[in-house]
Protein backbone atom coordinates (compact mmCIF):
# COMPACT_ATOMS: atom_id res chain seq x y z
CA UNK A 1 0.00 0.00 0.00
CA UNK A 2 1.37 3.23 -1.00
CA UNK A 3 -0.46 6.90 -1.04
CA UNK A 4 0.85 10.53 -2.51
CA UNK A 5 -0.54 13.55 -2.58
CA UNK A 6 -0.48 15.81 -5.74
CA UNK A 7 -1.57 19.14 -5.83
CA UNK A 8 -3.33 20.79 -8.90
CA UNK A 9 -1.56 22.86 -10.94
CA UNK A 10 -4.10 25.63 -10.99
CA UNK A 11 -4.25 26.30 -7.19
CA UNK A 12 -0.45 25.59 -6.71
CA UNK A 13 2.20 23.29 -5.77
CA UNK A 14 5.71 23.11 -4.79
CA UNK A 15 5.16 23.71 -0.85
CA UNK A 16 8.27 23.96 0.94
CA UNK A 17 8.93 21.93 4.54
CA UNK A 18 8.22 23.82 7.99
CA UNK A 19 8.13 22.75 11.45
CA UNK A 20 4.52 22.17 12.94
CA UNK A 21 2.48 25.09 14.14
CA UNK A 22 2.01 25.28 17.83
CA UNK A 23 -1.99 25.64 17.43
CA UNK A 24 -1.99 21.82 15.72
CA UNK A 25 0.32 20.01 17.37
CA UNK A 26 -2.19 19.41 19.99
CA UNK A 27 -4.30 17.17 17.52
CA UNK A 28 -1.39 15.23 16.37
CA UNK A 29 -0.86 11.58 17.61
CA UNK A 30 1.88 10.38 19.67
CA UNK A 31 3.20 7.17 17.70
CA UNK A 32 4.29 9.09 14.60
CA UNK A 33 6.00 12.01 13.12
CA UNK A 34 4.66 14.44 11.56
CA UNK A 35 5.83 16.22 8.32
CA UNK A 36 4.11 19.77 7.66
CA UNK A 37 4.52 21.25 4.16
CA UNK A 38 3.46 24.90 3.95
CA UNK A 39 1.83 25.90 -0.22
CA UNK A 40 0.44 29.17 -1.01
CA UNK A 41 -3.10 27.74 -0.51
CA UNK A 42 -2.00 26.51 3.38
CA UNK A 43 -0.60 24.03 4.95
CA UNK A 44 -0.76 20.16 5.33
CA UNK A 45 0.29 17.86 8.16
CA UNK A 46 0.83 14.46 7.97
CA UNK A 47 1.43 11.40 9.85
CA UNK A 48 1.67 7.43 8.80
CA UNK A 49 1.83 4.46 10.68
CA UNK A 50 2.97 1.47 8.63
CA UNK A 51 2.75 -2.13 9.38
CA UNK A 52 2.29 -4.78 7.19
CA UNK A 53 -1.06 -5.31 7.98
CA UNK A 54 -2.29 -1.78 7.97
CA UNK A 55 -1.46 1.86 7.50
CA UNK A 56 -2.99 4.86 9.71
CA UNK A 57 -3.10 8.19 7.83
CA UNK A 58 -3.81 11.54 10.37
CA UNK A 59 -3.73 14.27 7.38
CA UNK A 60 -4.47 18.04 9.25
CA UNK A 61 -5.34 20.49 6.02
CA UNK A 62 -5.41 23.79 7.49
CA UNK A 63 -6.19 25.88 4.28
CA UNK A 64 -7.01 29.84 3.19
CA UNK A 65 -9.14 28.79 0.36
CA UNK A 66 -10.17 25.50 -1.37
CA UNK A 67 -7.83 23.30 -2.71
CA UNK A 68 -8.20 20.52 -4.97
CA UNK A 69 -5.58 17.62 -4.41
CA UNK A 70 -5.23 14.49 -6.41
CA UNK A 71 -4.25 11.41 -3.63
CA UNK A 72 -2.70 8.62 -5.68
CA UNK A 73 -3.24 4.78 -5.34
CA UNK A 74 -0.51 2.50 -6.49
CA UNK A 75 -2.51 -0.50 -5.77
CA UNK A 76 -6.24 -1.26 -4.40
CA UNK A 77 -6.80 -1.13 -1.15
CA UNK A 78 -9.89 -1.24 1.54
CA UNK A 79 -9.56 2.15 3.29
CA UNK A 80 -12.10 3.72 6.77
CA UNK A 81 -12.31 7.30 6.39
CA UNK A 82 -13.28 9.51 9.40
CA UNK A 83 -13.20 13.36 9.53
CA UNK A 84 -12.84 14.69 12.93
CA UNK A 85 -13.58 18.30 12.13
CA UNK A 86 -14.33 20.32 9.03
CA UNK A 87 -15.41 19.00 5.04
CA UNK A 88 -13.65 17.96 2.17
CA UNK A 89 -15.08 16.91 -0.93
CA UNK A 90 -14.10 13.53 -2.15
CA UNK A 91 -14.32 11.47 -5.85
CA UNK A 92 -13.27 8.01 -5.92
CA UNK A 93 -12.97 5.49 -8.39
CA UNK A 94 -14.90 8.21 -11.14
CA UNK A 95 -18.34 7.83 -8.22
CA UNK A 96 -19.92 11.05 -7.90
CA UNK A 97 -19.22 13.79 -5.33
CA UNK A 98 -19.15 13.25 -1.88
CA UNK A 99 -19.09 14.93 1.12
CA UNK A 100 -16.68 13.70 3.93
CA UNK A 101 -17.72 15.37 7.13
CA UNK A 102 -17.62 14.09 11.38
CA UNK A 103 -21.26 13.27 11.37
CA UNK A 104 -20.57 10.01 8.99
CA UNK A 105 -17.32 7.53 8.45
CA UNK A 106 -17.11 6.02 5.11
CA UNK A 107 -15.39 2.34 4.53
CA UNK A 108 -14.14 2.73 0.77
CA UNK A 109 -13.00 -0.13 -2.03
CA UNK A 110 -10.20 2.60 -3.54
CA UNK A 111 -9.00 1.50 -7.31
CA UNK A 112 -5.28 2.26 -7.95
CA UNK A 113 -4.90 5.47 -9.63
CA UNK A 114 -5.56 9.43 -9.20
CA UNK A 115 -8.59 10.18 -7.68
CA UNK A 116 -10.01 13.67 -6.19
CA UNK A 117 -10.18 15.39 -2.63
CA UNK A 118 -11.18 18.79 -2.16
CA UNK A 119 -10.51 20.45 1.96
CA UNK A 120 -12.59 23.04 2.14
CA UNK A 121 -11.20 26.62 3.17
CA UNK A 122 -10.43 26.20 6.97
CA UNK A 123 -9.69 23.36 9.58
CA UNK A 124 -9.90 20.02 8.53
CA UNK A 125 -8.80 16.95 10.00
CA UNK A 126 -9.25 13.14 8.68
CA UNK A 127 -8.18 9.80 9.87
CA UNK A 128 -7.64 7.44 7.33
CA UNK A 129 -6.67 3.25 7.89
CA UNK A 130 -5.87 1.34 4.96
CA UNK A 131 -6.33 -2.41 5.66
CA UNK A 132 -4.02 -4.85 3.70
CA UNK A 133 -5.45 -7.83 1.73
CA UNK A 134 -3.95 -10.78 4.30
CA UNK A 135 -5.17 -8.45 7.07
CA UNK A 136 -8.31 -8.72 5.52
CA UNK A 137 -8.33 -12.17 4.68
CA UNK A 138 -7.47 -13.15 8.70
CA UNK A 139 -10.24 -10.66 9.59
CA UNK A 140 -12.65 -12.80 7.39
CA UNK A 141 -11.27 -16.23 8.60
CA UNK A 142 -12.01 -15.47 12.27
CA UNK A 143 -14.68 -13.26 12.22
CA UNK A 144 -17.01 -14.55 9.30
CA UNK A 145 -20.38 -12.40 10.00
CA UNK A 146 -17.89 -8.99 7.97
CA UNK A 147 -18.22 -11.07 4.77
CA UNK A 148 -21.67 -9.53 4.04
CA UNK A 149 -20.70 -5.89 4.26
CA UNK A 150 -17.20 -6.75 2.35
CA UNK A 151 -19.19 -8.26 -0.30
CA UNK A 152 -21.74 -5.73 -0.51
CA UNK A 153 -18.64 -2.91 -0.91
CA UNK A 154 -17.07 -4.82 -3.66
CA UNK A 155 -20.38 -4.95 -5.37
CA UNK A 156 -21.22 -1.09 -4.94
CA UNK A 157 -17.44 -1.11 -6.44
CA UNK A 158 -18.17 -2.41 -9.55
CA UNK A 159 -21.19 -0.77 -10.20
CA UNK A 160 -19.75 2.44 -9.67
CA UNK A 161 -21.58 3.30 -6.74
CA UNK A 162 -20.23 3.94 -2.48
CA UNK A 163 -20.98 1.77 -0.11
CA UNK A 164 -23.42 3.91 2.38
CA UNK A 165 -22.19 5.72 5.11
CA UNK A 166 -22.51 5.02 8.72
CA UNK A 167 -23.24 7.24 11.24
CA UNK A 168 -20.93 8.54 14.05
CA UNK A 169 -22.47 7.25 17.62
CA UNK A 170 -20.15 7.38 21.16
CA UNK A 171 -19.28 4.02 20.41
CA UNK A 172 -17.12 4.69 17.47
CA UNK A 173 -15.60 8.12 18.73
CA UNK A 174 -14.34 6.25 21.67
CA UNK A 175 -12.35 3.69 19.62
CA UNK A 176 -11.12 6.80 17.35
CA UNK A 177 -10.10 8.58 20.79
CA UNK A 178 -8.14 5.35 21.79
CA UNK A 179 -6.41 5.35 18.38
CA UNK A 180 -5.29 9.13 18.45
CA UNK A 181 -4.47 8.79 22.03
CA UNK A 182 -2.86 5.09 22.25
CA UNK A 183 0.78 5.56 23.91
CA UNK A 184 2.14 2.18 23.46
CA UNK A 185 4.79 1.35 20.69
CA UNK A 186 6.20 -1.29 18.70
CA UNK A 187 4.72 -4.35 18.87
CA UNK A 188 1.69 -3.48 21.57
CA UNK A 189 1.07 -0.41 19.49
CA UNK A 190 0.76 -2.49 16.37
CA UNK A 191 -1.99 -5.04 18.10
CA UNK A 192 -3.93 -2.24 19.80
CA UNK A 193 -4.34 -0.41 17.14
CA UNK A 194 -5.50 -4.02 15.21
CA UNK A 195 -7.74 -4.33 17.67
CA UNK A 196 -9.57 -1.20 17.17
CA UNK A 197 -9.40 -1.81 13.01
CA UNK A 198 -11.48 -4.70 13.65
CA UNK A 199 -14.15 -2.70 16.10
CA UNK A 200 -14.71 -0.31 13.82
CA UNK A 201 -15.66 -3.21 10.85
CA UNK A 202 -18.00 -4.50 13.38
CA UNK A 203 -19.36 -0.89 13.98
CA UNK A 204 -19.87 -0.36 10.39
CA UNK A 205 -21.40 -4.03 10.35
CA UNK A 206 -23.97 -3.12 12.66
CA UNK A 207 -24.83 -0.51 11.25
CA UNK A 208 -25.58 -1.46 7.84
CA UNK A 209 -27.64 -4.62 9.47
CA UNK A 210 -29.87 -2.04 11.42
CA UNK A 211 -30.33 -0.28 7.85
CA UNK A 212 -31.26 -3.47 5.91
CA UNK A 213 -33.38 -4.65 9.07
CA UNK A 214 -35.14 -1.19 9.17
CA UNK A 215 -35.97 -1.40 5.76
CA UNK A 216 -37.86 -4.68 5.74
CA UNK A 217 -40.07 -3.57 8.41
CA UNK A 218 -43.42 -2.72 7.56
CA UNK A 219 -44.29 1.08 8.57
CA UNK A 220 -44.13 4.39 7.10
CA UNK A 221 -41.11 6.41 6.79
CA UNK A 222 -41.53 8.15 9.99
CA UNK A 223 -41.88 5.30 12.07
CA UNK A 224 -38.72 3.48 10.47
CA UNK A 225 -36.75 6.92 11.61
CA UNK A 226 -38.25 6.55 14.87
CA UNK A 227 -36.93 3.10 15.39
CA UNK A 228 -33.81 3.74 14.08
CA UNK A 229 -33.11 6.74 16.49
CA UNK A 230 -34.37 4.44 19.53
CA UNK A 231 -31.96 1.61 18.31
CA UNK A 232 -29.01 4.23 18.37
CA UNK A 233 -29.85 5.62 21.57
CA UNK A 234 -30.18 2.13 23.54
CA UNK A 235 -26.76 0.97 21.45
CA UNK A 236 -24.91 3.78 22.25
CA UNK A 237 -26.39 5.76 25.05
CA UNK A 238 -24.76 9.21 25.88
CA UNK A 239 -26.25 12.38 26.93
CA UNK A 240 -25.09 14.92 24.54
CA UNK A 241 -24.11 12.60 21.32
CA UNK A 242 -28.16 11.48 22.10
CA UNK A 243 -29.66 15.19 22.25
CA UNK A 244 -32.43 16.34 20.45
CA UNK A 245 -30.00 18.10 17.76
CA UNK A 246 -27.71 15.51 17.18
CA UNK A 247 -30.38 13.40 16.81
CA UNK A 248 -32.44 15.02 14.13
CA UNK A 249 -28.86 16.10 12.40
CA UNK A 250 -27.67 12.18 12.46
CA UNK A 251 -31.10 11.58 10.73
CA UNK A 252 -31.94 14.38 8.73
CA UNK A 253 -35.19 15.79 10.39
CA UNK A 254 -35.84 18.32 12.09
CA UNK A 255 -35.95 19.11 15.76
CA UNK A 256 -39.55 19.88 16.15
CA UNK A 257 -40.82 16.90 13.84
CA UNK A 258 -38.36 14.38 15.98
CA UNK A 259 -39.76 15.32 19.58
CA UNK A 260 -43.20 15.32 18.91
CA UNK A 261 -42.96 11.75 16.76
CA UNK A 262 -40.79 10.23 19.40
CA UNK A 263 -43.35 10.66 22.18
CA UNK A 264 -46.18 9.93 19.74
CA UNK A 265 -44.73 6.58 18.56
CA UNK A 266 -42.58 5.58 21.75
CA UNK A 267 -44.63 7.19 24.87
CA UNK A 268 -41.85 8.38 26.23
CA UNK A 269 -40.23 12.10 25.86
CA UNK A 270 -36.62 12.26 23.84
CA UNK A 271 -34.95 13.67 26.71
CA UNK A 272 -36.34 11.08 29.52
CA UNK A 273 -35.30 8.51 26.90
CA UNK A 274 -31.46 9.05 26.43
CA UNK A 275 -30.96 9.71 30.29
CA UNK A 276 -33.37 6.54 30.93
CA UNK A 277 -31.04 4.54 28.58
CA UNK A 278 -27.98 6.30 29.78
CA UNK A 279 -28.62 5.30 33.71
CA UNK A 280 -29.12 1.15 32.67
CA UNK A 281 -26.21 1.19 31.01
CA UNK A 282 -24.54 2.94 33.83
CA UNK A 283 -26.28 0.06 36.33
CA UNK A 284 -24.81 -2.30 33.52
CA UNK A 285 -21.32 -0.89 33.75
CA UNK A 286 -21.29 -0.56 37.42
CA UNK A 287 -21.98 -3.94 38.11
CA UNK A 288 -19.12 -4.80 35.98
CA UNK A 289 -16.49 -2.93 38.23
CA UNK A 290 -14.40 -2.61 35.68
CA UNK A 291 -14.37 0.97 35.30
CA UNK A 292 -13.90 3.78 37.86
CA UNK A 293 -17.08 5.89 38.06
CA UNK A 294 -15.63 9.07 36.35
CA UNK A 295 -14.53 6.84 33.67
CA UNK A 296 -18.59 5.43 33.31
CA UNK A 297 -19.56 9.50 34.18
CA UNK A 298 -17.56 10.66 30.80
CA UNK A 299 -17.98 7.36 28.75
CA UNK A 300 -22.25 8.10 28.96
CA UNK A 301 -21.43 12.42 28.29
CA UNK A 302 -21.59 13.78 31.96
CA UNK A 303 -18.61 15.71 32.19
CA UNK A 304 -19.52 16.18 35.65
CA UNK A 305 -18.92 13.31 38.07
CA UNK A 306 -21.64 14.67 40.61
CA UNK A 307 -23.91 15.76 38.13
CA UNK A 308 -23.84 12.02 36.71
CA UNK A 309 -24.18 10.75 40.60
CA UNK A 310 -27.54 12.56 41.55
CA UNK A 311 -29.16 11.82 38.23
CA UNK A 312 -28.34 7.53 39.10
CA UNK A 313 -29.09 8.46 42.31
CA UNK A 314 -32.78 9.97 41.73
CA UNK A 315 -32.84 7.01 38.92
CA UNK A 316 -32.25 4.26 41.37
CA UNK A 317 -32.12 4.96 44.85
CA UNK A 318 -28.65 4.13 45.21
CA UNK A 319 -25.33 6.29 44.90
CA UNK A 320 -22.60 4.88 42.38
CA UNK A 321 -20.41 4.48 44.82
CA UNK A 322 -22.87 2.14 46.67
CA UNK A 323 -23.57 -0.08 43.99
CA UNK A 324 -19.97 -0.73 43.22
CA UNK A 325 -19.20 -1.32 46.95
CA UNK A 326 -22.45 -3.71 47.28
CA UNK A 327 -23.45 -4.64 43.75
CA UNK A 328 -25.24 -8.09 45.73
CA UNK A 329 -27.61 -5.68 47.85
CA UNK A 330 -28.28 -3.39 44.18
CA UNK A 331 -29.17 -6.55 42.37
CA UNK A 332 -31.31 -7.89 45.09
CA UNK A 333 -33.25 -4.49 45.29
CA UNK A 334 -33.75 -4.59 41.67
CA UNK A 335 -35.55 -8.15 41.78
CA UNK A 336 -39.29 -7.89 41.55
CA UNK A 337 -40.90 -8.31 45.13
CA UNK A 338 -43.36 -11.72 44.97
Amino acid sequence: MHTSVQTDKVNGSGGIVVPVPWDLKGLLAPWADATCISYDFGTIVRQVLSTPDYQVHVALFNMHRTVTLHPTWDTPTIALQYIKQGRIFSRLNGAEEIMLEPSRYNLFHVAAGKHISQPQKGLSESLRIEISPAFLQELLSAHPQLQKMLELLHQQHRTGGLLAPARMNGKVKNIIHEIYHCKKNGPSLYLEIKAHIYSLLSAYDEELTLAHDLENIQGSKMEKIIMAVQQFITSYPHIHECSLENLSRQFNVSPSTLKMHFKKHCQVALGDFVQQQCLLKAQELLLLDVSPVRDIAQQLGYTDVSNFSRAFRNYTGYTPNQVKMDPEEFRNSRKPKV
